[in-house]
């Protein structure tokens, strides 16, 4: 049986943790002992398996007497991080490091103290790499046994920085999580007051610039006369440009915009109660939410980011000719009017499924294991 160490940011509902959970839950137990560290705690976290052992690190721990410990050994003079990843190496004794983000450079230093394998998950593309410094993302790709891209942009990244060992898993959704309740989705429209003549437009994921909250208001500009009405499911860190959308928005286009901060196990009701799903993106790796939405057969406007210029096809949507307003309204104008073929957009999205991408990603560890 092979042991790996997953060490990753919180176990949280984003992309990069919610395809490590499906991995975690897809592990065959004969197989595969999972140890699972992070760094802090998401909502799936204290949902793991039983079979799978797990901790959170000292610093954000929530326990007194370990906040107390971390105390004392950083009056020790001792790394608490560096301390306790040692000791949960030591006691779990893994074939291999699994890291689940570049964003973790902390790791590195400690496995360079160690004849450990370490795999790296990249789900990010170059935005992401200016939170690192020059030298931590050297110490990445050096201390890196393998790299693993989760799209083939972010594959064309690594392979550029020269590393050698570089695999594509790509993302994907587990299907046997999606399941949605018509009466549900009927009470939430009934509770945003929207009406059977609305073209409701859902956006998800995190309420950011990058996500593109910037793009908002010229949008509901552009809209406010026709049926169109937006609807974002995410969580907000309540910005300035938080601020500025929805006092806008409030003020000059009522009822218009709708914020229902994030949702877990009610999220597939609130996705499906949209006609259209838009991604604003100004950078996805990936994207599982487009997934998500053309599993539940919804058409989609994108931008040209992440995997949407391969996987729109005609009948599932539009991509925007480009960022500018013009072109995604007019791209949101087409889809409104067109009927989507929902049989294709679902066959598509299987594709990105558990169920046809687990086993190439049991290939994969049984490789690097």
């Amino acid at each position: 049986m092979k042991k790996i160490l997953f060490i990753t940011q919180n176990l949280a509902r984003t992309g990069s943790e919610m395809v490590l959970w499906y991995l975690l839950n897809h592990l065959p137990r004969q197989e595969f002992e999972a140890y699972v560290f992070c760094i802090s705690k998401g909502e799936l976290y204290e949902k793991l398996p039983e079979s799978i052992e797990k901790s959170v690190s000292y610093k954000n721990s929530g326990s007194a007497a370990k906040k107390l410990f971390r105390g004392i050994l950083k009056a020790l003079g001792k790394d608490p991080f560096e301390y306790q990843l040692m000791r949960i190496h030591r006691h779990f004794k893994p074939d291999l490091w699994y890291v689940n983000s570049i964003a973790l450079p902390q790791v590195y230093p400690v496995a360079e103290k160690l004849p450990v394998k370490v795999a790296t998950h990249f789900h990010e593309l170059l935005f992401a790499f200016t939170y690192l410094k020059k030298v931590e993302m050297e110490t990445v790709i050096s201390r890196s046994d393998y790299c693993i891209a989760c799209s083939t942009s972010v594959l064309k990244n690594i392979e550029r920085m020269g590393h050698q060992e570089v695999r594509l898993q790509h993302s994907f959704i587990d299907d046997a999580d999606i399941h949605t309740d018509p009466e549900r989705i009927h009470q939430l429209r009934q509770d945003f007051q929207l009406l059977e003549s609305d073209f409701v437009w859902a956006i998800s994921g995190s309420v950011i610039y990058m996500k593109g909250l910037n793009y908002i208001i010229d949008l509901l500009e552009s809209l406010k006369n026709g049926p169109d009405k937006i609807i974002w499911i995410g969580a907000s860190l309540h910005s300035g440009l938080d601020y500025f959308v929805q006092k806008t928005a409030a003020e000059n286009y009522p009822g218009k915009l709708i914020f229902t901060g994030p949702q877990s196990g009610d999220y597939f009701n609130y996705l499906a109660l949209a006609n259209g799903f838009l991604m604003l993106s100004h950078e996805e790796s990936f994207s599982l939410v487009l997934v998500e939405a053309a599993y539940l057969g919804i058409p989609i406007v994108s931008l040209n980011t992440g995997i949407a210029p391969n996987f729109i096809k005609e009948g599932m949507g539009r991509v925007s000719k480009s960022a500018n307003i013009e072109d995604i309204v007019a791209a949101m104008q087409q889809v409104r009017q067109t009927q989507p073929d929902t049989t294709l957009l679902k066959s598509e999205a299987r594709k990105y499924t558990a169920g046809q991408q687990m086993g190439g990603y049991l290939r994969l560890l049984r490789e690097i294991t």
